[in-house]
């Protein structure tokens, strides 16, 4: 038996759908981690650059791009407009992955969800062009809410870009160039600008709450006390989960 289509459901009676976005380094798996046990058997859905080894048709796309990419941390293989609707492709096939969990209760925390997408590639659709970059950022955004609904909380974080992308460069083993350290502190204002006035948005400032437990109790928090509004999503109604 299909769980109602979205838009019709009881938002009672689902889950809650928690999207984790920032720039890289500011914590967003290890925050995931942390509030997971803090909650009632969520589902982790990793971050969409991280799956790469799986035969689902999300990862497939990944791959598909990352190797067309040669190595880029952006997936950039020169087509920056297919690779938009690739990426926003990914996440319209997490949501139909996660449609059924959330549909029986069961809290969803997702890494770098639609936020991350508009911003990035809206940076890569105008990289000379912040006012086009955020006006791009906000239209992908309107555009992928016409197929699959908004994150009921989405958890921003930031921190000094340096700190960071310090973090990322000891994680991956591997430096960020200056060029790419561009790229992350003009995505990290795109993301506080995009975020501005969106009732959704969490924003937890890493540099002023920098124990990662004290963080993880305030974001189980938001999580804990919010309250599921009906998802309208014309484009799928009547498609089953």
């Amino acid at each position: 038996m299909h769980p109602q289509p979205a838009g019709s459901e009881d938002p009672d009676r689902r889950g809650v759908l928690v999207s984790f976005e920032g720039i890289s380094g500011t914590g967003k798996s290890h925050l995931t981690r942390l509030v997971a046990p803090r909650l009632d058997a969520p589902l982790l859905v990793e971050e969409f650059s991280s799956r790469r080894t799986r035969a689902d048709l999300g990862s497939r796309i990944i791959s598909a791009l990352a190797a067309a990419a040669d190595g880029d941390r952006f997936l950039r293989g020169g087509f920056p407009a297919s690779e938009t609707l690739l990426l926003l492709a990914v996440q319209l096939h997490t949501w139909e992955t996660i449609r059924a969990p959330l549909h029986t209760g069961r809290t969803v925390l997702e890494g770098r969800s639609l936020h991350s997408v508009a911003v990035y590639q809206a940076a890569a659709l105008h990289p000379r062009d912040d006012t086009a970059a955020l006006e791009q950022a906000r239209a992908l955004m309107r555009e992928a809410t016409a197929w699959r609904p908004a994150p009921d909380i989405t958890i921003l974080l930031t921190d000094h870009v340096g700190t960071a992308l310090g973090r990322a460069e000891q994680r991956d083993g591997r430096p960020i160039s200056a060029a790419e350290r561009a790229v992350h502190e003009r995505c990290a204002r795109l993301f506080t600008e995009l975020a501005a006035n969106d009732p959704r948005v969490r924003h937890l400032d890493r540099a002023a709450q920098p124990d990662p437990q004290a963080a993880a109790d305030l974001i189980t928090t938001w999580v804990t006390t919010a309250h599921p509004q009906p998802w309208p999503s014309p484009a799928l109604e009547g498609v089953p989960a």
